[in-house]
Parts: C-alpha cells; structure tokens; sequence
C-alpha cells in the first residue's frame, strides 16, 4: 500500500495538535519540538499534492518524497511512543495528586492502566524520545530546504486531503447499474448463444472471446452465461475466473467441482480431483466459462480429458487478451471485440452521467463528450472511468473542457494501458479515497471485498477521520461507497446491501503500480532478493507451501496470512512497528507471549484459526482497536487482561465457544461493535463475568450481539434506552433452554431481564433469538410498537417457542425483512398481526415490507388477514390494499399444519411464494401478480390454480420412490395452460422420482402435457437423472435411459446377494 503524503501529512498534522494539549507532555519536556515538528509539517504539507503527481514522471522528485515518507512513518510511530509514555506519566501524577477529577475530564484523556516502570520498560525512555523527536526536526529541515529546488506549486491548505466534495457525493451517490449499450453486444450474445446451443456431432466445443484488456470480454460472456438459452441447454454450469495469478491447480479443481454442485472430500491430488469430475459431469451436458485465460494448459492439460471423457455434451467459453492463447487451447470459433464506435462509447457515457435523461443536457455537452469518448479510445473501462468523474462535475462546458484538458490525459511513467482515463479518474479522487482504493491492491487476486473488513482496515491504517456526528465507521461505509459509486469498486450483485465487491483488471493493475514500491503480496520465499523487501511496509502472504518463512522485515506495517500455510509465529514479536495483522486458517495454533510487544498494533485478526489460548500479555496492546476473534473453536477463555484495551472499537467472539466475557469490558468506552458478548459467569464460580450492567457504560455502541441472557445475574435497568447510536442488535439466551422443561419461575425471569433492556429508537436491525419466556417483551407487544421502533428495517424472532402471540409487527413503518421462525407455540396468526383487533386495518399495515418468512412452525394451523365473510365476499374492487404493498416475497417452510393461505392474500401483488414442508396444505390460487412460485413436500395440495401471471414453477416430490406419477394437481395446472392462451416465459422445473420422470419420457404418459411446456427441466436419484426440453427452438436430451439401464444392474446384484 502506498502512501498518500498529502493525506498522511494531513494525519500526522492533526495527531500533533492533539497530543500537544496533553498536560502529561510538559512533564515528558517534548512539547516545543512537538510544535515545531507541527508547524514544519504544515508547511511542507502545501506542496505535497504537487508533489504527489510529479513523483511519476520525475526520478528526483520521487527520491525526495520517498525520503519524506520515511520519515513521516517515523513521526507516525513517535506520536505513539508519546502518547504511551505520556499517559504513563499522567497515571504517576494522578497517583499522587489528591485532586478530584471529573469522570468527564478523566474520560477525555488517554488513559493507560499499567504501573509507570511497565510503560517505561515496554517503550523507549522520555530522553530517548526527546532525541528522536529532535533528529526527526532536523532531517525534516533538510528536506524541507530541499523542496525549494523543485518549485512545487503549493496548495490554499492542507486540511482537504480527507474532505469530500459534498455536492459531488449527492450527485453520485445513486448506485451504479449494469450499462449494456450498442448492438454490437447483443448481436454477439445472440450469434455466440446459438452456436453454444446448437448441437453438432462433436460433443466437446470450444468459443473464445478475444480482446484487449478493459474492452469488454467478460460482460460479453456473463450476458452469454446468463441467457436463458443457454441454460435451458445445459445441466450443469459454471464460472471459473482464471487470471495471470492463479497458481494453484488443485484449486482451480477444486472450484469447478464446487460450481457444478460437486464435492471432493478430502482429495488434495490432480488426478484424483480429475477423477472426481470426469465421475460428477458423466451423462450430463456442461457449460464452462473460463475467464480471463493467459495459460492454454489450464484446459488441455488440467480440464479437456476429464470432461471430455463422460459428458454428453460440453460447451467452453474461454476470454483471453491474446488470441494465441485461444488457438492453442483448440477453439472452434474465435470472437473479437471490436472498441465501442464513438457514438456508441457516448451512448454509454450518456447513460452512465445523465441519470435523469435529460436530453437538452446531452445535446448542449455533446461536442465536448465526444471528444471525451475519443480520448478513451473506445475502452468501455475507460468510458465507465471517466464518466463516474464527470458525475461528481456540474453540468457545464467549463467543467467538461477541464476534464478535456487535463494534463493527467498525457502523464509519462504509467504503464500504456493505464495511462489516460483510468489515471485522470484516479487522479481526481480526493486523498482520503486514494488511500482507500490502493488498499484493495494488497488482498489476493480474486478475493472479494468484505464491505466490514475493508472498514476496519481502513480504520487501523488511519485512513478514516470522523466528521461531525459520524463515527469513523460511518464515515469509512460513506467512502467504500462512494468508490462504487465511481466505478473503482464492483458489488457482486449476489449481496443486494453490496457488502461484498470485487474490482476490475485494470484498476486493480492501477493500484498495484502505485503500491509496488512499499506493498508485497505472494509467497516471500520466492522473492530473489531480499534487499528489495528491505523497506516493505504491507506484505501479503498468499502461498501453496505447507510452512512459509518471513523474512525480518523491520518497517513491516501490515502482515496478511490467509492462505494455509503454517507460520512459525515466534517471528511476530520482532516487527515492532506492525499495525495491522492478519493471522488466518487452520494452520495457525499459536500466538507467542512477545505479542505484547507490538505496542502500535491497532487490529488483531485471528479469526478461524486454532489456537488454543491468547496470552496474557495481549493486555499491553494499548492501541489496539480490532479484536477478531470468530470461530476460534478452541479458544474458551478471554485473558482477564483484554479490559485494559482502553482503545478497543470492536471485538468479535462470534462462533468462539467462550466460557465466559472476563468482567470489566463495561470499562471499554470506546467499544462500536460487540459480537458474541457472553453474559454471566464462568460456571465453576472461580471467575467472575460480564454482567448486563456493564453495557450502561459502553455508549459509543452501534453494534451489539449479546448472548446467555438468562445468566444475567443483575437488574438489567434499561441499559440500552440510552444507546443513541446503536443500529443492530441481537439478544440471544442459550439455545438449549429452548429443548427442555422451563421452570415457570425461569420463564419470568427471562421475560423480566427482557422487559428491561427497552432498546433504543434508532434501531434498524432486531433479532432475538432462543427466547423462552410466555410472551415477548413490553417493548414489543405495545400498541405503539410504531413509535418505539420507527427506524426498524430488519427483523428476525427465532425459536421463542413459548410465546403463542405474536407482536403487532404490522406496525412498523420501515420494516423490510421479517423471519419468524421456531415459534412453536403459535397455533393461529390473526389480524392482530397486522395492528388491528377489528377486522380490516384502518392504517396499511406493514407499508414497506418486501420479504417474509415463516420457519419451523411446527403447530400453526391458521393465518387470516381479515375478519369477517361477508368483508371477503365484497367485489374486488371495493377492496383497498390496506396491507403488504411493497411484498416481494413470502416463504413458509416447516410448517406442517398450516391448512391454507390467508383470505385477502389475493389482494396483494407478490411476484415470489416458496412453500416448503406444508403437509396439511391443499391450495394455492387466485393470485394474479405471482410469477415465481416454489412447491415442495406439499402431500396434501390439490389444487393450483388462477395464477395468470407465473412464469417459474419448481416441484419437488421426490420423497418416495414408489411414486410413478406426477402429482394430480400438476396435471391439472398443465391442462388448464393448455386451455388458455400463454405467453412461452413459463418453466417448469421438476424433482420427483424416477419413475415419474421416466413417464415424463418422449411417448409416455406424462409427455402429453412435457410436451406443451415452453421450458421443461426434470431430474431425479439427486440429479444424477435428468430430462430437459424446450419448445422453441426444440431441443430435447436426457440420460435417463442410460442411467436405469445402470439402476437395473445394481438393483439385480443386490437381489443376487
């Protein structure tokens, strides 16, 4: 990771201010070189953004800010050292100062709960520090003298390097949507999609798509992939993203197999990963899309044989930059992408600035645009690029002219394919932003983002400064989306709150330029000289060996370990400079005393590994902010000495099964985010623990998953009403109470702990989970739950299985998500559900919510909307929507005794219904909006009927073999769309067994209605049977016979025996 001096500068500058109005630092005698250190800085901050660009192309002026950097590296670690020491020498004052304190005074300072001699012995003395800070002046003269020579051109100040441009964040603050522009994509979906589909006599093809980088290969193959066509086709499908950088053959394997639904146990060879393919693909047709190919011997070495050898058919598409590649790896058709025209490349520009189509705009910019797009020279990356820049500018020809004109256009010393728009939309970032896209170069290529840890990271690196009321954490969310916003960084669409995202080639090539010189990621042992790691600041270990070695890196930041390998981690006690580290894997299983050293660290991430214990001595970790520490399956005790990290912002035990939350976490008063909090004691009444109490401390909380509830010892006295800025919360009692005989006396207890936490009014998530009491809490069951909870938008009630009620949820007015699950003692769910005891709802109900589920009901009988028969018989139109009007979704799983859907049900549009394990259910109807519907283990249904809008239709009954048939109400569905005229959108897939799929066979039975179905799919013996058809164009292939032919075989032997 590279650093960005005008935004460090800005950094140091602000720490130096804070740390000089610390009393303590009179004492230390370091005060009138701190100033100095910060007026000097402030000054050589002015040219810094100046200099930042010319570094590029000018030798001498990188030397001189590679120098700069260095030593702001230094001062960043002296401001640590001072502030230690200080808050030692502030104890020893306070020690012997009999004058009151203010807890708000005393909880405005640093405070460090060690004894003096521990903090002098743990950092360098006062006089030491002194020094340094002397030295670092004096060398800061030097090069501060130096700068002159190269006639920066200085900046109005340099407190912007962490501003955002307000106007410019509205502006592009709606998220990016796919852009698909110009014919020539469509044609080429379409022609490709037919040759893919189309069945000559060779049963193995290869496609290529070949093009420059950033010219558009792979969204030409995910349009491919993604047309139904193509999977109407095909049995199985998969994506595997190939690139320069991967390495691993086993893994690549290893993921196909997982694509395609297969599992390969603990098989860790070539052939045997072979094997297991060849066996999983055998009588069934496959669709592979290989992206992003440099290596012809991935397919024809690793691939070809074991698919070619038993799959019916098989269709690979391939995308490469060099059609070598392509011709080596034996592709039949080979397509080039051609660069976008320029009235197409403007189209896209079009689409991707003018959100609200305003046509005059376009036309009044469009001479300036089009000279734009030229210069992006018909790159859709680059496009993409500087239209997320030209978001953030007002509308006139003046602001346009200057991205025209940009000097950035022509820069020297990048690479060729980054220089222009991709630099110019980098260039124009504010330094906050840099900082934060650089940081994405230093995960391994192909690993997605994680929208929380990006934020932590961000954080620990000291990228993040609040503004205003926003926390750090809110502000680093506000930049991880903004950097989508302008196309720096990709959501995988699979996470609708786009917590995960991903990053194109070339701006990932970017970044990497930019952070070659401090950053490393791969396998350290096969850098051939060390000397060039020598000042490395982030390394990230990503290697196929069994153990890797580092070497002593001394200026080393940030260390990164995901991948297995096994680390000797006696190693970690000598970088003493780290501020992040990142231990993960199985492999990793202990964690050294000398960790305690690393006063600077400011994240620990432990997470899924396994060690055993963490050592006292994490204690000293003063700095310390992050503490992750999910699925430590063996970790059963927290060091007593985690509640002196007085700095500590999150601490995460999620799936760590702790005996017990050491007592004293109440002190922490930074804490935003608490997952996994334990309450009570140990259990053996030798360690005392967190009590509900101590959360009246913590009122930074915005996060909060709090467990054992029962154990709570203590009045809970509302500890959470006060919580201002708390967003989540999940409240959990031990799961096993739920599975045995309560106590009454238990029960009031839980219910009373519950009725007094009384949760704030600016929650947005509520789960609460394993409740035992008999009824949920006074909070919850108000009439005003709508004024208690205005800002809820996700909630979930599992396994409170003795509540028989359930709230007035209807109520809420921003609620999006709803899961009721586990609650078995609810037999009836009753307009009260809606907010109202007299039948129809005089306010609608549940305004906003789109997606509901019901779980594990095991007693739930009835579910009415409305009372009353004569209301239901009322004309259609005389019915106003008074409920569900944004509802997407509805599933019912687990729910045996649930005889029908609610009346009034037909009145609300919902596009998806999933019904699962309804055994007493008989009808599904009348529901005109519904396109997607999802039966499965339904034994009782008869009747499916009235749905004229459904487009995907899922059966699966295939729960006893000795069904032959179809089900009789499937029948009749498919007569009654005989009867009536349909559009051929409708699928029907189907898992039954295998005799029934074999009546679905081209002249049996059941093909007289297969036959009528636009898109048929149907399997069987878990999915290793299968059927799929399709109407128009006709396409008809099973391997059915085949497959009972082997059935028959097996069936005999065991008779035999």
């Amino acid at each position: 990771m590279a650093m960005i001096v005008d935004a460090f500068a800005g950094k140091l500058v602000e720490r130096l201010a804070n740390i000089i109005e610390e009393k303590a630092i009179m004492v230390l005698g370091v005060k009138d070189e701190l100033q100095r250190l910060r007026r000097r800085m402030e000054r050589i901050a002015r040219v810094l953004k100046d200099a930042e660009k010319r570094k590029i192309q000018d030798e001498t002026v990188k030397g001189w800010v590679d120098e700069l950097k260095d030593l702001m590296y230094d001062a960043d670690d002296i401001i640590d050292l001072c502030m230690i020491q200080s808050a030692g020498l502030l104890q020893d004052v306070d020690h012997h100062s009999q004058l009151p304190e203010s807890s708000t005074t005393a909880s405005k300072r640093v405070r460090c709960h060690f004894p003096l001699l521990s903090c002098v012995r743990s950092v360098q003395s006062r006089y030491e520090i002194a020094d340094k800070i002397k030295s670092l002046n004096d060398k800061l003269e030097e090069i501060s003298v130096d700068k002159n020579k190269f006639n920066f051109i200085t900046s109005s100040n340099s407190s912007d390097a962490y501003a955002m441009n307000e106007a410019s964040y509205r502006q592009s603050s709606s998220l990016p949507e796919p852009v698909i522009v110009g014919w020539d994509i469509k044609d080429a979906t379409k022609s490709l999609v037919e040759l893919l589909v189309s069945q000559p006599e060779r049963k193995c093809r290869l496609f290529a798509i070949v093009g420059m980088g950033g010219i558009g290969k792979t969204t030409l193959a995910q349009q491919i992939h993604n047309d139904p066509k193509i999977n109407d086709a095909f049995v199985l499908h998969s994506w595997i993203w190939v690139s320069k950088s991967f390495t691993s053959r086993i893994d690549l394997l290893k993921e196909i197999i997982r694509n395609i639904g297969g599992k390969y146990g603990e098989c860790t060879t070539i052939s045997e990963l072979q094997n297991i393919l060849c066996d999983f693909v055998c009588e069934k047709s496959l669709f592979l899309v290989l992206d992003d190919v440099w290596d012809e011997n991935i397919w024809v070495d690793l691939i070809k044989n074991a698919i070619e050898r038993t799959t019916t058919k098989c269709r690979v598409l391939v995308t490469t930059r060099d059609r070598n590649t392509a011709v080596k790896m034996g592709a039949t058709h080979i397509h080039h992408v051609n660069k976008l025209p320029s009235d197409v490349g403007w189209e896209f520009l079009c689409k991707k600035v003018f959100k609200d189509n305003n046509t005059q705009d376009m036309q009044r910019l469009k001479d300036i645009g089009m000279k734009i797009v030229e210069k992006c020279d018909g790159l859709p990356v680059a496009i993409k690029a500087i239209a997320s820049l030209l978001i953030t500018k007002s509308q006139n020809k003046k602001e346009w002219e200057n991205v025209l004109n940009s000097d950035a256009w022509t820069i020297k010393g990048l690479p060729e394919e980054l220089q222009g728009a991709l630099y110019l939309s980098y260039e124009a970032l504010p330094s906050a932003l840099k900082h934060c896209f650089l940081y994405c170069a230093l995960y391994p290529r192909g690993r997605e983002f994680e929208l929380e840890d990006l934020v932590c990271q961000w954080i620990a690196e000291g990228y993040i400064e609040a503004k205003g009321n926003e926390s750090m954490e809110d502000v680093a969310k506000s930049y991880y989306m903004e950097l989508i916003c302008r196309s720096f960084l990709q959501p995988d669409p699979e996470y609708v709150d786009m917590s995960r995202c991903t990053i194109h080639d070339l701006l990932r090539a970017l970044a990497e330029f930019f952070v070659a010189d401090e950053s490393f990621s791969g396998d350290p042992q096969e850098v051939k000289s060390i000397e060039s790691m020598k000042k490395l600041r982030r390394l990230t270990v990503t290697s196929n060996r069994e153990n890797v070695s580092i070497p002593h890196l001394d200026w080393l930041r940030s260390l990164r370990l995901w991948t297995p390998p096994s680390l000797n981690t006696q190693v970690i006690g000598n970088l003493k400079h780290l501020r992040i580290l990142l231990l993960n894997g199985d492999m990793i299983e202990i964690i050294p005393d000398s960790i305690g050293d690393l006063v600077h660290l400011r994240l620990l991430d432990l997470e899924h590994t396994c060690i055993r214990n963490l050592p006292d001595s994490l204690g000293n970790l003063i700095n310390l902010q992050f503490l992750l520490l999910d699925d430590c399956e063996y970790v059963h005790i927290l060091p007593k000495s985690i509640t002196k990290l007085y700095n500590l912002r999150w601490l995460r035990v999620e799936d760590t099964p702790l005996n017990y939350m050491p007592k004293g976490i109440g002190k922490l008063e930074h804490l935003h985010h608490v997952e996994g909090l334990i309450i009570g004691n140990s259990g053996n009444d030798e360690e005392e623990g967190c009590n509900l109490e101590e959360l009246q401390m913590l009122e930074k909380l915005s996060f909060l998953h709090v467990k054992n509830l029962e154990k709570s010892s203590s009045k809970s006295s509302f500890v959470l009403s006060s919580k201002i800025h708390l967003k989540e919360l999940r409240l959990c009692c031990t799961p096993s109470y739920t599975d045995e005989h309560i106590q009454q006396q238990e029960m009031d207890k839980i219910v009373q702990i519950f009725d007094e936490l009384c949760p704030p009014p600016c929650l947005e998530g509520l789960v609460i989970r394993d409740f035992f009491g008999g009824r949920y809490p006074k909070w919850m069951s108000s009439i005003s739950i709508n004024a208690a909870f205005p800002e809820l938008i996700y909630l979930e009630l599992i396994n409170c299985s003795n509540c028989p009620h359930l709230p007035q949820l209807g109520q809420l007015p921003q609620l999006k998500y709803l899961n009721i699950e586990g609650a078995t003692a609810a037999v009836s769910i009753g307009p009260e559900f809606l907010g109202n005891y007299h039948g129809e709802p005089t306010e609608i109900a549940f305004p906003k919510l789109e997606t509901l589920l019901f779980i594990n009901m095991s007693n739930w009988e009835e579910w009415s909307l409305i009372s009353g028969e004569e209301e239901d018989n009322k004309p259609e139109s005389s019915k106003p929507l008074m409920f569900f009007p944004h509802l997407n979704r509805i599933v019912i799983e687990g729910c045996p005794k649930l005889k029908a859907l609610p009346r009034g049900l037909n009145r609300v549009n919902i596009p998806e219904l999933f019904i699962r394990e309804a055994h007493s259910l008989s009808r599904v109807s009348h529901l005109s909006g519904l396109k997607e519907l999802e039966v499965d283990d339904c034994p009782m249904l008869e009747y499916v009927e009235n749905l004229k809008s459904l487009q995907s239709l899922k059966v699966i009954d295939d729960y006893k073999e000795d069904n032959f048939g179809l089900p009789q109400w499937l029948i009749s569905f498919l007569q009654q769309r005989q009867e009536k005229p349909h559009d051929d959108l409708f699928k029907l897939h189907l898992e039954c067994s295998a005799q029934a799929l074999k009546g679905c066979l081209k002249g049996r039975p059941h093909w007289l209605f297969i036959q009528q179905v636009p898109r048929f799919i149907g399997y069987a013996e878990d999915q290793s049977m299968y059927l799929k058809y399709t109407k128009e164009p006709y396409y008809y292939e099973t391997n059915i016979t085949g497959m009972l032919f082997i059935l028959f075989l097996m069936m005999s032997l065991l008779v035999l025996k």
